[in-house]
């Protein structure tokens, strides 16, 4: 079925909640163009929040993209658990992400790596923008679980 034929008000399944997380995070972590993570989140009502900063929109969400694609490198983001409390054509998610990453602090004489799981909250809808029929509706970082050893941001 192609996603264009998907329609709006179908229920979600956990299913394509978690193939949708898997295919969010490849996108962060290949650093994908902008424009493919666009179709990845809501065009309206959309509401993410980093602990650097809130997003409402796609302008916002590209100033945030462009600093962390250009800070962080060698990025691996693993889901860990996926728990979806689907309403119809919305869900509730709790996400849990290990995420490694190395940035380099200029003019330090070594990069930092990082090594955390990240628990997050979203909100994703039924949408017809991509392939997984799905969006980001709401992103919320609860908090960074960091491994003893590693960096902290």
């Amino acid at each position: 079925m192609g996603s264009n034929t998907i329609s709006t008000t179908k229920a979600l399944t956990e299913e394509e909640i978690k193939n949708f997380a898997a295919a969010w995070y490849y996108a962060l972590d290949i650093h994908a163009p902008v424009e493919e993570c666009y179709r990845l989140l809501a065009d309206r009502d959309l509401n993410m929040q980093f602990p650097d900063g809130d997003i409402r929109d796609f302008a916002s969400f590209k100033k945030w993209y462009d600093r962390v694609t250009n800070l962080f490198f060698d990025e691996n983001h693993n889901v860990q658990s996926v728990k979806a409390k689907i309403g119809g054509p919305e869900a509730e998610v709790e996400v849990v992400v290990g995420w490694q990453a190395s940035w380099f602090p200029a003019p330090a004489a070594k990069s930092k790596r990082t090594s955390m799981n990240a628990v997050q909250r979203w909100k994703v809808r039924r949408s017809t923008k991509n392939s997984y029929g799905v969006e980001i509706v709401e992103y919320m970082v609860d908090r960074f679980d960091y491994a003893p050893g590693f960096a902290q941001l």
